[in-house]
């Protein structure tokens, strides 16, 4: 049997006003009452229906953080950046997976339409442009890690472009002019944006780009593996690769040690993320370092300020990110 707050009402022999005032802690009820009140929520066993006070409310002090997948670990630093900063602030949130679908991305944001959540954030989004750009301008919502090829919706990410420029200037300044790459199929604005850093890299070096020495493949060690052998197995072998993920730079490095090639000489490797593996793999790899934690922080900590205000700030922020420098590299 559901005890209701009529039931509540009538045992402690009070309006049902009364009941709930006592439940959100107002000043304006007598201590009799209360104590009425509290010993009938008591002797009945009630549970108030918070989710239906939170709809009445408008609030329900909870953000949807939406995630792809949770096997890149990376993801762990974003995430406890952004609990800290919704606790912070009185707030929980909740971590959705899609397994990267759109449609159950879509399905999963169904909880901001309803108002079972206050906001939303998405890592590493599927759905285009567009219906995230529509979405965002009727309810809150936030991109982290990733950008959209729009300026209209509030974004916390890096400068990958400038990332993967960096991370092939430092293998041009260790002498290298074959410079592999090995990115994903999946056409993520951040895999585009790392590759056109490893292109403006190469131009601004005048070192011609040759796209023999681009790979595509999966954000997994296989598509790496087989990204070096295809590589290795050209006429003119590349003398550096650089790799968008951590995980595909550890597959390639993997593929590199079990023929017989020199890593850190014979030819130079560099990541992206600075996963946990990256510095546990001998030779340890040198790699691309976002600041997770802070993004996840400000995303968050943003979001919360937007719903605030009647004029939401749909900025993009591009927080600093830095080389980690190893045994790939020589270093």
């Amino acid at each position: 049997m559901n005890i209701t707050i009529k039931d509540v009402a009538k045992a402690a022999n009070v309006s049902v006003a009364t009941v709930s005032r006592v439940l959100n802690n107002k000043n304006n009820v007598s201590e009799e009452a209360a104590r009425a009140v509290n010993r009938a929520v008591e002797d009945l066993g009630y549970s108030p229906n918070f989710l239906g006070r939170d709809l009445r409310k408008s609030e329900t002090k909870r953000i949807l953080a939406i995630v792809g997948t949770t096997q890149q670990s990376f993801y762990t630093d974003v995430l406890r950046g952004m609990q800290d900063a919704a606790y912070a602030e009185g707030y929980d949130v909740l971590i959705a997976t899609t397994r990267d679908n759109a449609d159950h991305e879509m399905h999963l944001l169904g909880m901001l339409f309803s108002r079972a959540v206050d906001g939303v954030v998405l890592l590493a989004p599927k759905l285009d442009s567009k219906t995230i750009s529509d979405l965002s301008k009727r309810f809150q919502l936030a991109i982290c890690l990733e950008r959209l090829d729009v300026n209209d919706i509030l974004c916390v990410t890096i400068d990958n472009e400038r990332a993967g420029f960096d991370a092939t200037s430092y293998l041009i300044a260790k002498g290298r002019k074959r410079i592999g790459l090995i990115t994903t199929k999946v056409r993520s604005q951040s895999s585009v944006d790392r590759e056109n850093g490893y292109r403006r890299a190469l131009k601004e070096a005048g070192i011609p780009y040759d796209e023999k020495l681009v790979y595509y493949g999966d954000y997994d060690a296989d598509t790496g593996t087989k990204g070096c052998e295809e590589l290795m197995n050209l006429e003119s072998k590349p003398d550096a690769i650089f790799s968008i993920s951590d995980t595909i730079s550890i597959g390639a490095m993997t593929y590199a040690v079990r023929h017989g090639i020199t890593v850190g000489k014979d030819l130079l490797f560099f990541g992206f993320d600075n996963i946990t593996y990256s510095h546990m793999f001998i030779p340890r790899l040198s790699t691309v370092e976002q600041p997770c934690y802070l993004q996840g922080k400000t995303v968050v900590e943003k979001l919360i300020a937007n719903m605030k205000t009647d004029t939401p700030d749909k900025s993009t922020y591009m927080l600093p990110h830095s080389l980690i420098l190893r045994e790939s590299t020589g270093d």
